[in-house]
């Protein structure tokens, strides 16, 4: 009971600590730019309508201000996004990441972290990750999870055929950007049913969330026991 109560807290605090950081920016934002139009609008309204027709509308104004502070945020943020995804963006962003961000305690860390996540997530707004693996690595009897990137048919060594082989990343935990890549034919592999962004949040946790996938796990570990299919096997036979 313990366990899974710790299990499901670690899982709610991966899930929420980007959200809860991002909610309290916007809102200190939002509170910011509100009290400075909540004294900016009605002194320029003031020099545009009458006096009787200013205290009939100061109800409308407040109302007015907030939801244009509002679009302002939605606005700056779709801008900011527009703007670094061009190339000049991107390198003055890099300049602010190199002298502020990547400067301040715990915010650089966490911002590393989120950021290089990011990067590894996604390329060009798809997953660069085709699938979640597991494969019988660095030695027998121990199993790692692994990310497919490609896929590439390659000639058998003293034959003609050919099999598929798979680019695996294998990351390292709890910082997954780190890793290896390692080829590994098809068949030493077992697919998980897992989501990329949940296996991902499986190594972030070093573990702890495993009770969640012990069934995937559990199969897949078998697979591989089943088929032989044990990779550091055969990288250790064609050493010797």
């Amino acid at each position: 009971m313990m366990r899974a109560l710790r299990t499901y807290f670690i899982t709610g605090l991966v899930t929420l600590i980007p959200l809860f950081l991002t909610v309290i920016i916007l809102a200190y934002i939002y509170q910011r730019l509100d009290a400075l139009l909540t004294r900016l609008v009605p002194l320029i309204v003031r020099t545009l309508i009458p006096p009787f027709l200013m205290e009939r509308a100061g109800g409308l104004i407040a109302v007015g201000v907030k939801i244009a502070s509002l679009l302002i945020i939605i606005g700056a943020i779709t801008l900011f996004g527009f703007f670094t995804s061009r190339v000049v963006g991107r390198k003055i962003l890099d300049f602010i990441e190199r002298r502020l961000f990547f400067h301040i305690p715990l915010i650089s860390t966490i911002y590393r972290t989120i950021k290089e996540i990011n990067d590894v997530l996604f390329s060009g707004r798809k997953y660069i990750f085709k699938g979640v693996v597991m494969v019988e690595y660095p030695r027998p009897g121990v199993y790692s999870i692994g990310f497919v990137t490609a896929e590439t048919p390659m000639t058998q060594e003293g034959g003609d055929s050919s099999e598929k082989m798979l680019s695996v990343f294998i990351p390292t935990t709890p910082n997954p950007t780190s890793g290896y890549l390692a080829l590994i034919p098809e068949k030493n592999t077992t697919p998980l049913p897992i989501r990329v962004e949940k296996a991902f949040k499986l190594i972030i946790s070093g573990g702890a969330l495993a009770p969640q996938y012990k069934e995937e796990l559990e199969e897949g570990r078998r697979s591989l026991e089943a088929h032989g299919k044990s990779l550091s096997a055969r990288l250790d036979s064609r050493h010797d």
